[in-house]
């Protein structure tokens, strides 16, 4: 077995086992081999010259207070079917950790598919999210049609008010807003006293689902917005652990980082929350 970094030449192997792990839609995975693949923060397992096992990372700004520390987001995780639970994604994500503190990346995070899936590579929970489930009727507000540009001064204002947000410029939210658009997502924002306060990504099939979901102001609209377009559907959403709704507070990222790191998270003072890494 060979553990490496991924390069270019990897690109149509890499892709054969995200299609094989994962059930994402081909637009999907068009854009991200198209927009996301960084080979040189990504590591494969070979058999020979098969791809066995892959994990890909992003290097991401994570807010710590005023400041931010960058830490590598890894996704998707995969191994071929006949070659699971042989220790290869743990050899993969060690090989990957010492290349990312070589580079001077300390942190390594990942928002795993079931609880504990990292636990024994010592992954620790380290952002929370609240998951609303449709309760409860809300006041309506003002809702208008998405802007990009005025949801991006929403998202920096929010990376402010919590630890271990993404911190993303303008070309990255563009990019990330290209991802939800890749998979067919829809968007709202909420508008008030003339201002855009907060704004909304769903997706809208058998049922309809917040996937980003964020307010300077308050939550109720925004949901209130989701439950008229639902109908009859099930409605959900998910958002920052301190939003002013009902809901169930639940780990969201876990994060592999040296305790220096997890004391400054804790002597923020501020809640631990993060969107969706892409």
């Amino acid at each position: 077995m060979t553990i490496r970094l991924l390069t270019r030449s990897d690109l149509s192997q890499t892709r054969a086992l995200w299609e094989t792990a994962f059930d994402d839609p081909p637009a999907f995975v068009d854009w991200f081999f198209e927009n996301r693949y960084l080979p040189a923060w990504s590591v494969g397992v070979f058999d020979r010259n098969k791809l066995i096992s892959a994990i890909h990372g992003t290097p991401m700004d994570l807010s710590l207070g005023d400041g931010s520390f960058t830490a590598l987001m890894t996704s998707g995780v995969a191994t071929i079917p006949e070659e699971r639970g042989r220790g290869h994604m743990y050899d993969a994500m060690r090989f990957l950790q010492g290349e990312a503190e070589r580079r001077g990346v300390r942190a390594l995070f990942n928002h795993p598919q079931r609880q504990g899936a990292y636990a024994h590579l010592g992954f620790h929970p380290s952002t929370f999210t609240k998951y609303w489930q449709g309760e409860r009727e809300f006041l309506p507000g003002e809702i208008i049609p998405f802007d990009e540009g005025e949801a991006f001064e929403v998202y920096a204002a929010m990376a402010d008010r919590y630890t271990g947000f993404v911190r993303r410029d303008r070309d990255a939210f563009r990019l990330k807003m290209a991802d939800y658009a890749a998979d067919d997502a829809r968007g709202f924002l909420f508008r008030e006293a003339g201002k855009t306060v907060g704004y909304c990504i769903y997706f809208a099939k058998e049922e309809v689902y917040g996937e980003e979901v964020l307010s300077l102001t308050g939550y109720g609209p925004l949901l209130q917005e989701l439950r008229r377009i639902a109908r009859e559907r099930p409605v959900s959403a998910k958002l920052p652990p301190d939003a002013d709704a009902p809901g169930e507070v639940r780990p969201q990222n876990v994060m592999l980082a040296p305790d220096d790191i997890w004391r400054a998270m804790e002597a923020s003072g501020k809640p631990c929350f993060c969107v969706d890494e892409y």
